[in-house]
């Protein structure tokens, strides 16, 4: 609740506003009927979200049935040999909020497989629907891909894999083990190699991890095809693996509906992400993070780069720890994000080819062609707690040299080695044997560099835990600098090339102008060292300690914007991560306004109000499809907290324009409501951003996480204490989870006082919002050439009342001038 006092000085201004009725507080719970458990990593609590401590719930190990063969096992699932059939009739199958109707046809079953049945073949005739969740992204999601409100099919074939109940949930049909059909042994051939091309994901590896690890519930996975949305997918995997390791969706949820996309962008679309049923009904759902098996608190990389335009070696000893009881089979990411387009993924994939435990004693391990993963299955079950190491050696044609320039950077800066989890954090040792006519870019600490026979070895040592890493390769020339400041006495150290035009000198004093600069403003500069490493690519990389950067050879603002986004990714990002895709803005929007602030004091003001204006203008460009645009504003398309789910075949442009402009004008946002309009003193911005950096420090956020951080420094402002506002929710609930564009109006008039003194009234319009919506917007006054004095008015709903009382009449007035509100348009017009 907030409410507004009724006169305020700013200055020697005296400013009045009428009393704006209390804000409806929305939590999340109310936008899409859930609430996140936080469970596991280590920082400030949300405010919006419920806090819980939920365990993980495994069988103990003395419950285990393990096979005795564990390859047999992946084997035997794979075959997906059909056994027995069954005629059905109007048989309704229900999983989480879909309803598949087989309304007449024969379903035939996968052979058991230690005495489970994992598969199962529909053909005939056959209806699906599914409801969206009450949530408008989701909505809008599926009016925009299907021109629906209702997910729903029909269907002429269903092919279903399973280690949930379905089996019992089918019924108990008549079954005859002479009822055949080849049309239906070829879908179930046909199903697993199609979709691991498709989607990365091996089903019967992740049949085998539900089952050795004796997971409880089981999950889902049905793909329909010959009805008129042709083929889709749906999955209900209650632990996440499959939307979370193949899909990036790791937010909690716990379902996905796709179809593949093709063509030459490939990819598959997501019509609809949705929790549990049981999550919606009880208010709360657990991050996907709550079901990883393992963390892996050290890295040792052994890295072969000595023919890097043929393979890439890596011997990768993983220190581990059991997060559950029981633990037989652990899923590693790898090349996840490699395309299916031009069969990338197939030709270039790292592959395992040898897994042992640290001692040497072998390991089994699992991975397809086409597969974005594999999977490791240990011969005895481990104990949560307990830790052990073991080795993976993956090889693949994964470096590339796009300018032959003799310079290698891996495909995928972040998928070269194996990873399990979403940006769990690890300590890393890297050692490179490469030729001597090169050197690496890495990350921390380079350890040693020298030569070893006809070979250079270079150690680089990243002591701080950080999500991931990488590094380049190439006949680099290094030039070194010192930044010497608020960020201490830092070395900072680039690798050039020859053949590029690249004003090292240039680049180096930017990095070290950008270093010292966020170091005064967010905290100090957390890591020994700042490396850059020429980018031969049209953007940037900001990994923990190293800046991949294109050739910059103009001094202007786009460059020094530019480069301090990069740079600031030091804070945003790396020592603070996302927790989930719903909170990458934190990482972007927050690194792009910073680039914004660098370029107004690198540059001039008007060079950091021209970026501001880009950003704005982004977000009213049409959605970009693969053929042309779309009508609309990209703004509509759906609230920060979707992240890259904004981006979809029909709005191919939003989650630059989104995550990237509007979550850095969102931030600007907030750097004006921590502001003193009669002083302009922004402190109080910047020591909340250093507190929400100290509170999260090698640690993950939230979008919630980071609004409890801005309630407890709000309140203490100047703006929160003249207008008695309480807390930032209703600034959350409107910019980060919904996602309107405002348009603001100003009308007023001036009338002089018999004492000198000035009155200012009129009305404040507010457009395209809902009634609920309110905020708070800038007023500048000109008195003559040079007195400029400032305050703030409060709109709530369609239009305000304004008075300001003012102690002489002002030259002119303007709402906004320096654009801290986002908007549409802002005016403003006197009225004579």
């Amino acid at each position: 609740m907030w409410k507004v006092s009724h006169y305020f000085y700013f200055g020697a201004v005296e400013c009045g506003a009428s009393e704006c009725t209390s804000f409806f507080r929305v939590l999340l719970l109310s936008k899409s009927n859930y609430q996140v458990i936080e469970v596991k990593r280590n920082f400030a609590p949300p405010m919006l979200l419920t806090l819980l401590a939920v365990a993980f719930t495994a069988i103990p190990a003395s419950a285990q049935i393990a096979p005795s063969n564990d390859p047999a096992l992946y084997n035997a699932v794979k075959r997906f040999d059909l056994a027995t059939g069954a005629a059905v009739n109007d048989l309704v199958l229900k999983r989480d909020r879909a309803e598949m109707r087989f309304s007449s046809g024969k379903i035939l079953f996968a052979a058991p497989v230690d005495g489970q049945i994992y598969g199962a073949v529909f053909i005939g005739k056959g209806t699906f629907r599914a409801e969206v969740p009450a949530n408008e992204f989701e909505k809008d999601n599926v009016r925009r891909l299907l021109k629906s409100d209702v997910v729903e099919s029909d269907f002429t074939s269903a092919v279903l894999w399973f280690t949930d109940d379905t089996r019992s949930a089918l019924g108990s049909p008549k079954l005859e083990a002479n009822l055949t059909d080849p049309n239906a042994q070829k879908l179930a051939r046909e199903f697993e190699p199609r979709f691991l091309r498709e989607t990365g994901v091996n089903i019967s590896a992740r049949t085998v991890v539900s089952v050795l690890n004796q997971e409880k519930p089981g999950f889902f996975v049905a793909q329909f095809d010959g009805g008129k949305r042709d083929r889709f997918t749906m999955v209900v995997d209650p632990q996440g693996r499959i939307p979370t390791e193949h899909f990036g969706i790791n937010s909690g949820e716990k379902g996905i509906i796709f179809a593949h996309r093709g063509g030459r962008s490939g990819g598959n679309d997501i019509w609809m992400a949705f929790y549990s049923l049981e999550d919606y009904q009880r208010g709360t759902a657990q991050y996907s993070d709550v079901f990883d098996l393992v963390e892996t608190p050290r890295y040792r990389l052994q890295i072969d780069v000595r023919d890097p335009k043929k393979a890439l070696r890596v011997e990768a000893h993983l220190d581990l720890a059991s997060t559950v009881d029981g633990l037989r089979a652990i899923p590693f990411d790898l090349n996840e994000s490699l395309d299916e387009f031009d069969s990338e993924r197939l030709k270039h994939a790292m592959r395992v080819k040898a897994a042992r435990f640290a001692d040497g004693s072998p390991l089994t391990a699992v991975q397809e062609e086409w597969e974005g993963g594999l999977t490791v299955i240990l011969p005895q079950p481990r104990s949560k707690g307990e830790n052990f190491s073991i080795v993976l050696d993956v090889e693949g044609d994964y470096l590339f040299d796009p300018e032959q320039t003799d310079c290698f950077y891996p495909m995928n800066n972040s998928e070269w080695y194996p990873r399990h989890g979403y940006l769990n954090r690890s300590a890393f040792d890297l050692t490179f044997r490469h030729n001597k006519r090169h050197r690496v870019a890495g990350p921390g600490i380079r350890v040693k560099e020298q030569t070893d026979g006809n070979d250079m070895m270079t150690e680089w040592q990243m002591e701080s835990p950080v999500s991931n890493v990488t590094f380049a390769l190439g006949k680099f020339q290094r030039y070194e600098e010192r930044a010497k400041g608020p960020a201490g006495d830092i070395p900072i150290e680039f690798h050039s090339i020859s053949n590029q035009v690249i004003k090292e000198d240039f680049i180096m004093a930017e990095m070290m102008n950008a270093l010292n600069y966020f170091s005064a403003l967010f905290g100090a500069y957390p890591y020994p060292r700042l490396e850059g490493a020429f980018h031969p690519f049209g953007f940037g990389q900001g990994f923990a300690s190293l800046l991949l950067l294109p050739a910059a050879d103009s001094a202007d603002k786009y460059t020094y914007s530019f480069i301090a986004h990069e740079t600031a990714h030091q804070w945003w990002g790396n020592v603070v991560g996302w927790r989930s895709y719903r909170d990458q803005w934190l990482s972007e929007g927050f690194a792009e306004y910073s680039g914004m602030l660098y370029t107004g004091v690198r540059d001039k003001r008007k060079a950091e109000r021209e970026l501001i204006e880009d950003a704005r203008r982004s977000l009213i460009e049409p959605p970009r499809t693969e053929t042309g645009v779309l009508p609309g504003k990209l703004s509509d398309v759906g609230p920060l907290i979707l992240g890259h789910r904004l981006s979809t075949r029909e709005t191919l442009n939003a989650y630059q324009s989104l995550i990237y402009d509007k979550g850095a004008l969102v931030l600007r946002m907030l750097h004006f409501l921590f502001t003193d309009p009669a002083s302009g003193d922004g402190k109080p911005f910047f020591e909340m951003m250093t507190d929400f950096v100290e509170q999260h420090r090698n640690g993950w956020a939230t979008s919630d996480s980071f609004m409890q951080v801005a309630n407890e420094h709000f309140k203490k402002t100047a703006m929160a204490q003249r207008f008695r506002i309480e807390n930032l929710d209703w600034f959350f609930n409107q910019w980060v989870y919904q996602a309107y564009l405002p348009s603001y109006r100003l009308e007023y008039r001036i009338q002089d006082q018999p004492d000198g003194s000035a009155l200012v009234t009129g009305t404040l319009y507010q457009d395209n919002v809902p009634e609920t919506w309110g905020g708070l917007l800038p007023v500048t006054m000109r008195f003559g050439k040079d007195q400029i004095a400032r305050a703030a008015v409060a709109v709530r709903g369609r239009q305000s009342p304004v008075n300001l009382r003012l102690p002489r009449r002002p030259s002119g007035l303007e709402l906004d001038p320096d654009l801290w509100i986002l908007s549409e348009k802002t005016t403003t017009r006197e009225l004579r």
